[in-house]
């Protein structure tokens, strides 16, 4: 039963890389495809996602806020067939597509034996930063919780890893951050999903009372990391993504409580308000507020 299980999981990631092969003009019917399917047929958390909407942006009429749904759907249906395209795009092509202005911030921190904590939230694609170990010369680890869904796992792991980003599960992270503190890395953090048990620290986000995660910042006060945002928007022409490096402190062990995950907040919203569409709104971001 276990090796059936194991062959059919086999079978359909073949089939998802396949997909991932498939010309652009067909992606972006499938795109158009799924962007139906999603939003007007089977809505997919069609509610969470007009709720959050309303309670960001209070100002905005009901009208506005379901173009506001569209244009998020529109997005979210083109961000799946990108990231699946992570699966198998060259290195070459992946540089195209993905433009980061300042990496250099990195290595100069790096060089002076400092560890890196990067945080970012779910906004434009994040998946994109899988080519920073392509532009360094140091180890990058990104922090995950598995799914309990294995073909999405073996997707991922595969888009994540493949140009060399070390992956570390949450229960595991900690413990190898401080064991391994005097040979310094970098560490991704996705830090806006909403945590499990009531947080440490609630912060105004987005017109409302936001429990945030605070582990990174617990993570670069106990090593002494210099901490880094990233921000991933989407490029002028429309296509392709731009990153950049926006540095949140070097002494994180001098400044007040709470500082850098305040810090952190601010820069997501700043780019949410630039353009709303690109954030993930399915989240279910305030249920436990």
């Amino acid at each position: 039963m276990l090796k059936r299980r194991n062959l059919v999981h086999e079978l359909l990631f073949a089939i998802v890389y396949l997909v991932s092969l498939l010309p652009v003009w067909a992606l972006k019917v499938i795109e158009k495809l799924l962007y139906w399917i999603l939003y007007r047929v089977i809505r997919y958390r069609a509610d969470v996602v007009v709720q959050n909407l309303s309670r960001s942006f209070p100002e905005k009429s009901y009208r506005q806020i379901r173009g506001m749904a569209r244009s998020f759907y529109r997005h979210f249906s083109a961000l799946i067939l990108e990231t699946l395209q992570l699966l198998s795009l060259s290195e070459k092509q992946h540089r195209k597509r993905v433009h980061l202005h300042n990496p250099e911030v990195l290595e100069h921190c790096h060089k002076e034996g400092r560890n890196i904590i990067i945080v970012m939230g779910h906004y434009g694609n994040w998946e994109c930063l899988n080519i920073l170990p392509k532009y360094l010369s140091f180890d990058v680890y990104a922090v995950y919780k598995p799914t309990p869904y294995r073909l999405l796992n073996m997707v991922l792991y595969r888009i994540r890893s493949r140009f060399g980003i070390k992956l570390l599960a949450t229960n595991e992270t900690a413990r190898f951050m401080l064991s391994n503190r005097q040979h310094p890395n970098a560490y991704v953090f996705i830090a806006d999903q909403s945590p499990v048990v009531r947080p440490r620290y609630q912060t105004h986000f987005l017109h409302q009372s936001t429990g945030l995660f605070t582990g990174a910042e617990q993570l670069a006060r106990s090593l002494d990391a210099v901490v880094l945002y990233a921000s991933v928007r989407k490029r002028n022409c429309g296509t392709g993504w731009d990153i950049c490096f926006s540095l949140i402190t070097e002494e994180p062990a001098d400044i007040e409580s709470y500082e850098i995950t305040r810090t952190f907040a601010w820069y997501l919203e700043h780019d949410i308000m630039h353009a709303p569409e690109y954030w993930l709104w399915t989240h279910k971001q305030w249920e436990r507020e």
